[in-house]
């Protein structure tokens, strides 16, 4: 028998998508990526709008956020989109992932993962994409345990700057 003193009370986790008045929000989470508080983020809320009014253009590109018993604990952007690859089945990728560092482990972000999933299954996706910073190691833990592999190797080059 389970005694009371043993139950641990879990979060109500909810997901919503993020509007403009949720930018600061986004910021602030967004700033927690890196685990680097030093960290130069440039980001502020006028920025965040911007950014996602540009996200909006896209058929389908748009931003999240988690909530653990009705505060902002994390968030996560999802692009669906198609290529000649696959003869144009739809594909998404997975972005700026992020759970506050004062709630990771509590079983957040697998609950966030799933909606991500869900989303993507939702539109058809044959796969969902994510790529992670190398220095993430217990993110590419928590990814793998998920259930995520790694698929190819992503590079990446500065794009130049238009004058």
């Amino acid at each position: 028998m389970i005694s009371p003193a043993s139950i641990v009370s879990l979060p109500r986790i909810t997901v919503r998508q993020a509007t403009l008045d949720d930018a600061e929000i986004l910021v602030t989470l967004l700033a927690e990526m890196d685990d680097e508080p030093t960290r130069d983020v440039t980001l502020d809320a006028d920025g965040a709008r911007q950014i996602m009014n540009k996200m909006a253009a896209y058929p389908y590109f748009r931003a999240y956020l988690v909530f653990a018993d009705g505060v902002a604990v994390g968030t996560f952007s999802i692009l669906v989109f198609c290529s000649l690859t696959h003869e144009g089945t739809q594909q998404a990728v997975l972005d700026a992932v992020v759970i506050s560092r004062a709630c990771r482990g509590q079983g957040i972000g697998s609950v966030m993962l799933d909606h991500a999933v869900r989303i993507a299954g939702e539109a058809g996706c044959y796969k969902i994409a994510l790529s992670s910073n190398l220095k993430r190691m217990d993110a590419h833990r928590f990814y793998e345990h998920f259930g995520f592999k790694q698929h190819g190797i992503s590079l990446a080059i500065p794009a130049p700057k238009s004058a």
